[in-house]
């Protein structure tokens, strides 16, 4: 992905770009670079089409693209959206397009901005074969901390591996929302500096799963008042039974999922990359699946669908449901 940016500062372009994948912010800055490359202050507005979601036809997408630039060498043409590149009616709507990006015109950039994108695709052959498709997938665990200690040390601040490491695991740690709980610390700190653990207590916001991972810790080591108060703390907080339900089954799964594929010999960063977690978490999950065995981990899955099934059957209440299966399993690992 570097080499995209080095590239368009020297003034090298492809005819057709397709940015894809779950990282949406690193989708965002790219699109915004290219932009700015291609199109100086004041060319944007005649020289800039945005097709989005089904306005973006195979025929309104060469239509811009044919148009010559004004006072411009480049003209830009986004697509967003188009689901061009996954199965479903709109994949034969962008399939009208595969002899049209053999011939594009040079004066024109075709970028697609997808949520998904199926590499078996012909759209997405064709745009591989004649441009570039980049799937911004989130960065590793080391990829993300350097780019959190840069940013800091931008604001005249310093952030040590530990602290990065322990913002990303209380707090929702998609990029969008590092830069906002960045942008947090800074205003608390002032211009100089090392952001400390008491820091990120002090102003950051802890996710909602960084709260169940607490939960299910308290489970796990048969802390069975603190799994009550920690359970009812998120029911005052407003969350549903339900959702609490679900995030805890998965954390069960993550678990148990993480200790057999470490039991397999599989590195962190592949068990990471597998489930697509972040490899701090796989540190954690292993060190919470040592409170089961592989048979409590399955029988306790199976315990919170059959809570699902009687929730959803009317026969229990879901707040209550959901409290006496963290106490059943609390009470059990004591």
């Amino acid at each position: 992905m570097k080499e995209l940016k080095k590239q368009w500062k020297q003034g090298e372009f492809h005819r057709c770009y397709l940015f894809y994948g779950s990282e949406t912010y690193l989708i965002k800055n790219y699109e915004e670079t290219l932009t700015k490359a291609l199109l100086p202050p004041g060319a944007e507005g005649m020289n800039f089409d945005i097709l989005e979601g089904r306005r973006a036809t195979a025929a309104a997408i060469m239509d811009a693209a044919e148009t010559l630039p004004f006072l411009n060498d480049k003209r830009l043409v986004l697509v967003r959206n188009s689901e061009f590149f996954q199965k479903g009616s709109r994949k034969e709507e962008g399939e009208a397009l595969l002899d049209f990006l053999s011939d594009l015109p040079e004066s024109t950039c075709l970028l697609f901005v997808e949520e998904k994108a199926e590499k078996n695709n012909r759209l997405y052959k064709a745009v591989a074969k004649h441009g570039i498709a980049v799937d911004f997938k989130p960065l590793t665990e080391k990829e993300i901390v350097s780019w959190l200690k840069k940013s800091c040390k931008d604001q005249g601040l310093s952030l040590a591996d530990s602290t990065a490491v322990y913002l990303l695991r209380i707090t929702d740690n998609s990029m969008e929302n590092l830069v906002r709980e960045i942008g947090k610390l800074t205003a608390y700190k002032g211009e100089s500096g090392e952001i400390t653990k008491e820091d990120v207590d002090a102003v950051c916001s802890i996710s909602l799963e960084a709260r169940i991972f607490d939960l299910v810790r308290a489970v796990a080591e048969g802390r069975t008042e603190q799994t009550t108060t920690l359970y009812r703390n998120l029911l005052r907080m407003k969350e549903s039974p339900f959702l609490v339900l679900s995030l805890v089954t998965r954390q069960f799964r993550l678990i148990l999922e993480t200790a057999l594929l470490s039991l397999q010999g599989e590195p962190n960063s592949e068990i990471a990359s597998k489930l697509e977690i972040r490899e701090f978490a796989v540190r954690d999950y292993l060190k919470q699946s040592k409170s089961f065995s592989k048979e409590q981990l399955q029988e306790a899955l199976r315990d919170c669908l059959q809570t699902d099934l009687e929730i959803k059957g009317g026969r229990m209440e879901e707040e209550l449901a959901v409290e006496l299966l963290l106490l059943r399993w609390s009470s059990r690992q004591k």
